[in-house]
């Protein structure tokens, strides 16, 4: 799935009707929402949202109730700031830690002036990873347990504060495979820590050669879109871990790291071809999926014998 552009929102009100309107449109799901006593209530939000990923910042004042019927995306939330208790389910808790809200559950929560990170992540991604890690198609959803068995809640925290400086680098507006990768590393996080679906699955391992060769086509396809190894998996119709697996075997490399040094060669044939002065290596690194310059450089000249920057002065 592609990253696409970024929306902005935001908001500031001391008005509980206007608050509620704006959550509304943040989550697309009728909000809840009540202070006691409203004169003291305060209501500020920043949010970015993509295609497939929406990360918000929301700072209430006073104390507060709000909640869902459901949401259609797979939803986490952290209360950084602030007394906060939820209830997702028949599941309750303290919203010190990131809890998780499947698709189609309800969710209340209780709050006394507190900043609350949100993640929304849209399901049919959420399965694409989960399929591509486990080699189980339509797997479904866990909905009821998931807060109960969790684990590495601040491995989640990590994730969620990822994602959040991820939408909100403007470096990153306009490097969609960088921004993929990391939305993807955070994901992973995600599902690894909620049993969300079962990824101990044992996928058959009978992988041939032929699937080698089907993702490296698809890599040489796609390697200016921001891919990730899930994509390739399904593209060669086995699962994450026996593409690994094939990988290794054929050429003691991770797909990824297939991909990462089809994607040094295509860089250095840009250099090579480009008649454009504008172009830098910084450019160049970032179209490629190259999140820092000076790691790009140094991967390149350990493939090719010299700096990008000499490549481009030819």
């Amino acid at each position: 799935m592609t990253a696409g552009a970024i929306r902005w929102q935001s908001a500031r009100t001391s008005s509980l009707a206007e608050a509620q309107r704006s959550m509304t449109d943040l989550y697309s799901t009728p909000m809840d929402l009540a202070a006691t006593p409203d004169r003291r209530f305060g209501f500020a939000m920043s949010a970015a949202s993509d295609e497939s990923v929406s990360v918000a910042s929301l700072r209430f004042e006073g104390r507060c109730r709000s909640g869902a019927e459901s949401f259609d995306d797979v939803m986490i939330a952290h209360a950084v700031r602030g007394t906060h208790r939820w209830r997702v389910g028949e599941e309750r808790g303290n919203g010190s830690v990131p809890f998780l809200i499947p698709p189609g559950v309800e969710m209340r929560v209780e709050f006394t002036s507190a900043h609350i990170r949100t993640v929304g992540l849209d399901t049919t991604y959420v399965r694409e990873v989960a399929e591509s890690l486990s080699g189980t198609p339509d797997a479904a959803l866990r909905v009821d347990g998931v807060n109960t068995h969790r684990r590495h809640p601040a491995l989640v925290g990590e994730a969620v504060a990822s994602l959040e400086a991820m939408m909100s680098e403007a470096t990153l507006r306009d490097a969609p495979l960088v921004r993929a990768q990391m939305r993807r590393h955070a994901v992973v996080s995600i599902l690894s820590s909620y049993p969300l679906v079962d990824l101990e699955r044992r996928p058959d391992r009978g992988i041939q050669s032929r699937r080698v060769r089907l993702a490296i086509a698809f890599m040489e396809a796609h390697a200016h879109e921001p891919i990730t190894v899930g994509d390739v998996a399904l593209a060669a119709a086995t699962t994450t871990r026996s593409l690994q697996a094939a990988f290794r075997r054929a050429y003691d490399m991770t797909p990824m790291q297939y991909l990462r040094r089809l994607r040094l060669r295509l860089a250095r044939e840009e250099l090579l071809a480009s008649t454009d002065p504008r172009l830098s290596v910084r450019d160049a690194a970032f179209r490629w999926g190259f999140a820092h310059p000076g790691r790009f450089a140094q991967q390149y000249a350990a493939a090719f014998g010299e700096h990008p920057s000499t490549t481009l002065r030819r």
